[in-house]
């Protein structure tokens, strides 16, 4: 084609794919015609160059050839590449991102086309004299109809709608195009780097699949121009267009993630537009390799058809997708729930919701074929009720759910009548119903139970969704089932730590069992009464005669005895020390209760321990008797009876809290007409302390009567405990008294000093010296000498009248002197004594006071 005349070649030049080609190209124009007659268009020649060389290194093929040339009445500019795909045009009004380039060219020249060459092509602009050019029409060429070259295979598509088509294709350009631009400002230093994975996705879409893709947009540009709306896709394509159409539809899936994580410019693609581009080019590929294996292609499925085949699809992983999501929901809800209750709660209201049900609700099995409601939805309070007195042995959906481990489907009324006649008795308004098994490995701890007032069919997708639901919900039953085994058993352990606090600091066996019936009431029972199997048998808490008859009849027995009347179940539970039942526990539960079988447990763990300490209990009474008598057997029975003096004594056994103590006194005439005084105290409690102290008093007679100095008794007494070998401390005071002239010698061996309380004046302690206690191998005691006036009253004392766990001795003795003071006689002074130590009521520690008053007219 010539441009009026002769051409002269003005600039001709090649470029490669670099990023600064288009701009080299823009440049070497503007120079050559930079003084010639067409520098006034210059700027418009150098947009038309710039323009075709950008469309030919992005959707042509290297090597590029840019010439300029001269004729008489234009200039014409030349763009060849090694591509056949001929460049279009969008209509004026269209919406795509590309292809404004060719438009802009076909605004600015007064012609363009595009010619074959050497297997290329040329694509040509001319523009005349400034004022010539501008508005003028195209003559692009149309497309021609596709045809079939050897190796290739025609494919048809058939119609669709051509906005949507021109869409499409014009999102995809507008990818190919920013990434076009990236590379570009990467490689000039312009933007910053394409990221390695994007780049070769956005290689492979621009050049993996253009022929096709170029093909489909120049059939809708043609239906454009011609006014159809609808375009009728038909191709010629070789075999590998069907790796390539896999590959490039891949690419572009992964490229939209880019899009939503917002790392491109160009917008996520609009769903009609992904749905498009998956059907023509999985149809192209189908055909292809259907066509390749020498088949006969079938009818492409029409686009129309395949978006209706989606929503189907669409729909149904919708309804998936939201059940999923619910059993996700109920999952989080459930990890929640630590009750019964609290899982029916969630369960069955997302059941009912889910299935469209009336009512649901959860069953949970118990003991004796029974089985508890923890929660129900939509039902009325007779359903409910009835479902609370349901039994395991009933002909009902949830019951044989429950007994036989599988699920029970109801989808008619027809269904119901034929196979659960009494259903329809109960519940009239139930139509369909499915009633699921809770499994836990091989145990089924209850149902669900679903009711519809209309015929239901539970397609294999509601099954599954219902039976995961139970699934779940079974684990979630188990769950609380071991939170509240694991509560029960932490208040059962404080409830029995409890219990040991209390029947443990009593060694009374009445105490003992009163405050186990206290206990019982009301966190296991409702009613708990005992009896001592004594002779006479003793009665905690007033049994009923029932009680009493069956608590009798199991005295003979070690085992539990249970009797029920009605709801009322009474569990007689021996207490057994040694095979020998030495209480009986009768306890009053509750029939219904859900944990009857724990409750029981608990009371019986509850007996095992109360029978302990009542054993306990007795034995300390039998040793605490048995060393009590052997300690009145081992005091003085009586005292003497010695002119100038008169004595007082009490002796006070610990409570019943207690053993008997070490604690002596005695008194003991000498020859020489004086009297030995001796108090003391063997450390530590029982028959052993016993013991211990009646040797020390028999020790000490049989050294008094051989020298009676104080001192010296003391110091044989030292040597006789160590010889006991007991390993016990003791300690003594010992005082001899001449009654004809009041004159006191005394010793002590680590005991507490004597009162002396004067007939005038304030009562004091006597000042002495103690030595250390006996049997510490230490034998120094010294001696004290005092005179006493005639009247006075002289007070030994063990430490357990001054001393206890709430008052420190010191302040026991500032007492005991205060209250002591303007005493009459010896025994008002042991009273007085007493009761201002607070001991007339019991002390743990056992007490000996010995009081002896001098009454002799001897010198002052």
């Amino acid at each position: 084609m010539t441009v009026g005349g002769r051409a002269d070649t003005l600039a001709e030049l090649r470029l490669d794919a670099t990023p600064d080609a288009v701009a080299h190209a823009r440049r070497a124009a503007t120079r050559a015609l930079s003084g010639t007659r067409w520098q006034a268009i210059a700027s418009d020649v150098a947009l038309v160059v710039s323009e075709l060389a950008t469309n030919a290194v992005l959707h042509g093929s290297v090597p590029v050839c840019v010439r300029l040339r001269s004729g008489a009445s234009a200039i014409r500019v030349e763009v060849s590449d090694g591509s056949r795909v001929e460049p279009v045009r969008p209509p004026p009004d269209g919406g795509g991102l590309t292809g404004r380039g060719m438009a802009l060219v076909a605004f600015t020249a007064t012609r363009w086309g595009v010619e074959p060459d050497h297997g290329g092509k040329t694509v040509w602009a001319e523009l005349g004299e400034a004022g010539n050019h501008h508005g003028a029409v195209s003559d692009a060429p149309s497309p021609s109809a596709p045809r079939a070259d050897r190796g290739e295979y025609l494919i048809t598509l058939g119609d669709v709608p051509t906005d949507l088509l021109l869409a499409a294709k014009h999102h995809v350009d507008g990818l190919i195009r920013e990434f076009a631009l990236a590379a570009g400002g990467a490689a000039t230093g312009a933007s910053g780097t394409v990221p390695q994975r994007l780049a070769e996705l956005l290689e492979l879409v621009t050049n993996r699949f253009a022929r096709p893709r170029e093909a489909i947009k120049r059939q809708a540009l043609a239906a454009v121009a011609a006014g159809e709306p609808r375009t009728h896709l038909q191709l010629a394509l070789p075999l590998d267009a069907a790796d390539a159409g896999e590959e490039y539809l891949a690419a572009l899936e992964e490229i939209e993630s880019y899009a939503r994580a917002a790392r491109l410019l160009t917008l996520e693609s609009p769903p009609q537009h992904v749905a498009f581009r998956r059907w023509y080019v999985g149809s192209l590929v189908t055909q292809l390799r259907i066509a390749a294996r020498g088949g006969v292609p079938e009818p492409v499925r029409t686009f129309e058809q395949y978006l209706l085949d989606t929503l189907d699809e669409v729909v149904r992983t919708q309804r998936t997708a939201e059940r999923a999501a619910r059993l996700q929901g109920v999952t989080a809800a459930l990890a929640l729930a630590t009750t019964p209750e609290k899982v029916a709660e969630v369960v069955v209201s997302e059941g009912v919701t889910a299935l469209g049900a009336f009512g649901g609700g959860l069953l949970v099995a118990r003991d004796a074929g029974r089985l508890a409601v923890p929660g129900t939805v939509g039902y009325r309070e007779e359903v409910v009720s009835m479902l609370r007195a349901e039994r395991l042995d009933d002909r009902l959906p949830a019951a044989d759910a429950i007994r036989g481990g599988m699920p029970v489907w109801l989808e008619s009324r027809q269904d119901r009548d034929s196979r659960y006649p009494e259903l329809a008795e109960r519940e009239p308004n139930v139509v369909s119903m499915c009633a699921l098994p809770l499994l836990v490995g091989d145990r089924v701890l209850g149902a669900l139970r679903f009711s519809f007032d209309h015929p239901r069919l539970f397609d294999a997708d509601e099954r599954d969704f219902v039976l995961a639901l139970a699934a779940q919900t079974a684990l979630a039953v188990e769950r609380a089932r071991l939170f509240a085994a694991e509560r029960r058993a932490l208040e059962r352990s404080a409830f029995l730590a409890t219990l040991a606090d209390r029947i443990t600091t009593t060694l009374d066996p009445r105490r003992v069992l009163e405050q186990t019936t206290d206990l019982l009431v009301p966190r296991y029972a409702e009613r708990a009464v005992a009896v001592l199997t004594d002779e006479p048998m003793t009665s905690i808490g007033d049994p009923s005669p029932r009680e009493l008859a069956l608590m009798r009849a199991v005295t003979q027995t070690t085992t539990t005895t249970t009797t029920t009347d009605g709801d009322e179940t009474v569990l007689a539970v021996p207490l057994t020390v040694g095979g020998r039942t030495v209480a009986v526990l009768a306890v009053l539960c509750r029939e219904d209760s859900p944990r009857a079988r724990d409750e029981q447990d608990a009371i019986e763990e509850v007996a095992r321990r109360a029978a302990v300490a009542v054993g306990n209990a007795q034995l300390y009474e039998q040793e605490r008797r048995t060393a009590l008598t052997l300690q009145r057997s081992l005091l003085p029975q009586r005292l003497p009876t010695i002119g100038g003096l008169s004595f007082a004594w009490r002796y006070l056994p610990g409570s019943a809290g207690a053993l008997v103590g070490g604690d002596w006194y005695d008194v003991l005439p000498l020859d020489d007409g004086r009297v030995a005084l001796v108090i003391g105290d063997v450390m530590g409690h029982g028959i052993q302390a016993a013991a211990t102290m009646g040797q020390l008093r028999a020790s000490a007679r049989a050294h008094i009567t051989t020298d009676p100095s104080p001192s010296a008794v003391l110091a044989r007494l030292d040597e006789a405990a160590n010889r006991l070998e007991q390993g016990q401390i003791a300690t003594a005071a010992l005082a001899v008294l001449d009654p004809a002239n009041a004159r006191l010698t005394l010793a002590s061996a680590g005991h507490l000093p004597p009162l002396l309380v004067p007939p005038r004046g304030e009562a004091y302690y006597l000042p002495v010296d103690p030595g250390p206690p006996l049997s510490t191998g230490l034998p120094e005691y010294p001696q004290t000498q005092t005179t006493l006036e005639s009247g006075s009253i002289l007070l030994f004392f063990t430490d357990g009248l001054v001393e206890d766990r709430k008052r420190p001795v010191d302040e026991g003795m500032k007492l005991l002197r205060v209250a002591a003071t303007a005493a009459a006689s010896p025994d008002q002074l042991c009273d007085q004594a007493l009761a201002a130590l607070g001991r007339l009521a019991g002390h743990d520690d056992d007490t000996a006071l010995l009081a002896v008053m001098v009454n002799t007219l001897g010198p002052a």
